[in-house]
């Protein structure tokens, strides 16, 4: 599972916790420069960080605008990730060269967010060179007819298998668009694995919710999640045919996000 930072009851991803990290001393690094030669563009950080945000945003929806098109207001739904940081570093820079003049803090300020580019590529860099964790071996599950499944039968093929729960308010969100995507993406199963519940409270909620119950599994005992490693939910794994966890999303999903993850474990042998 990815690795994550505990704020009291907030589980936050690494991937997030380094990235606000970045920017805030990003922020505070040009907020003092600017502030140290007294000029009056005190807003210029401010603005860059926006900009970069959006721009980041902006062309990630663009590169992946077959999935957000099936339901535009996504696009406002940043909380679910989904940004090529590269574009917005380079939006940041040119507001930066806009509202402050040539001089020394304009070139410290570039300076600071070069750094934050190459931090940022250097923890992708780590985190891509780990060691990948193995899917965990003897995990059995049940369809909600009580038939068992032991996901040992997947080896040898990638799969993505999502942990959730009827409680959990972003599991019930991402419901609707994970049935969907199932659906439609017959050569990579799916598995929407709920963690601790009866499966007749999974097929309540998945009546009141108008959803079919193809994709869902019961792991009454939640096995899955302590053997995983799972620190909440909802999370999703896409597993690789070599039975490693190649990728692990921690938090609410996006179209595009399980879309692009599944494109990734279909372009890896």
């Amino acid at each position: 599972m990815p690795d994550a930072i505990s704020l009291g009851p907030l589980m936050l991803s690494l991937d997030r916790f380094v990235a606000i990290a970045l920017i805030w001393g990003f922020l505070a690094g040009v907020s003092w420069l600017v502030k140290r030669e007294r000029r009056g563009a005190h807003s210029a950080p401010w603005l860059a960080v926006l900009a970069g945000l959006l721009g980041a945003r902006a062309a990630y929806v663009a590169a992946h605008w077959d999935a957000f098109r099936v339901d535009p207001l996504s696009i406002l739904q940043i909380w679910q990730g989904g940004f090529l940081p590269l574009a917005g570093f380079a939006l940041a820079a040119a507001v930066l060269a806009f509202r402050l003049r040539p001089g020394r803090s304009l070139w410290q300020s570039l300076a600071l967010l070069t750094t934050a580019v190459l931090l940022w590529q250097g923890y992708g860099a780590i985190k891509e060179a780990r060691p990948r964790a193995p899917f965990p071996a003897s995990i059995q599950v049940t369809t909600l007819g009580g038939a068992p499944l032991n996901l040992d039968s997947l080896r040898h093929r990638p799969f993505v298998v999502n942990l959730w729960a009827t409680w959990c308010a972003p599991c019930r969100r991402e419901m609707p668009m994970l049935v969907d995507v199932a659906a439609k993406t017959p050569g990579i199963p799916i598995l929407l694995v709920n963690q601790g519940e009866h499966a007749d409270l999974i097929l309540h909620f998945l009546e009141a919710e108008n959803l079919p119950g193809r994709s869902v599994y019961s792991d009454r005992g939640a096995v899955l999640m302590r053997a995983a490693g799972a620190q909440g939910l909802p999370a999703t794994l896409f597993v690789g045919a070599d039975g490693r966890i190649q990728d692990a999303h921690m938090g609410e999903l996006s179209r595009a996000g399980l879309i692009a993850g599944i494109a990734r474990l279909e372009s890896r042998p």
